[in-house]
């Protein structure tokens, strides 16, 4: 027994190591040529528009409820603003895809890792331009994939209506956080839920006006 024991271990080990190591796929689409080398997500791109959220947010357990504030400051920056229903600041970022500044964070959230978090989540969240590096679609859906170093975004495109209706950041092998959108129209989602698969962070942002 203690040999098969052993014999049985390496093999094992080298399953373990083969599922752990499999590359990333999506399913229920079938790849196809690509005809575009990048797409625009058109949430957030207008500056006249103060883009306002009722928000709840679970964070490395504080559990964080409020008014979610975007705005385009000019060509490549936002503001972000979180405050209570009481108009109590909780966090003001600006940020760009290259420059980012803490303006203001709260005591409980002003930890590297939390900011860090919330920097990626945002700038994937306002990023308006993706690179196409692959296509594929299924009856309802268009996906295109972008690669962003060592990760990839998948876009979720509605045939339907031409929104986007999902984001999904992964690693080679998992999902680390996805975006799921439901669109008022091309330009406006309703409502936002950023959900994280590694970590404890889950976002829920629901239209309050435009």
């Amino acid at each position: 027994m203690p040999k098969l024991t052993t014999r049985l271990l390496p093999i094992s080990l080298l399953l373990l190591l083969f599922f752990s190591c499999k590359s990333y796929e999506i399913k229920g689409v079938q790849e196809r040529v690509a005809n575009v080398n990048n797409i625009q997500n058109q949430y957030f791109l207008d500056g006249t528009v103060d883009y306002v959220y009722k928000a709840h947010i679970e964070v490395y357990g504080n559990d964080l409820s409020g008014i979610f504030v975007v705005k385009k400051i000019n060509d490549s920056l936002h503001r972000v603003v979180l405050t209570t229903d009481f108009g109590n600041k909780l966090l003001d970022f600006e940020l760009s895809e290259s420059d980012f500044k803490v303006n203001y964070i709260v005591a409980d959230l002003d930890k590297k890792i939390v900011i860090n978090t919330l920097k990626k989540d945002f700038r994937l969240l306002l990023k308006s331009n993706f690179s196409v590096d692959e296509m594929y679609e299924n009856e309802k859906e268009t996906v295109c994939k972008s690669v962003d170093k060592n990760q990839n975004n998948y876009i979720y495109i509605s045939k339907k209506n031409n929104t986007i209706t999902e984001i999904k950041n992964t690693s080679k092998t998992k999902e680390k956080v996805v975006f799921k959108f439901v669109p008022k129209n091309v330009t406006f989602a309703d409502s936002i839920l950023i959900q994280h698969y590694d970590i404890k962070l889950k976002i829920e942002l629901n239209q309050i006006s435009n």
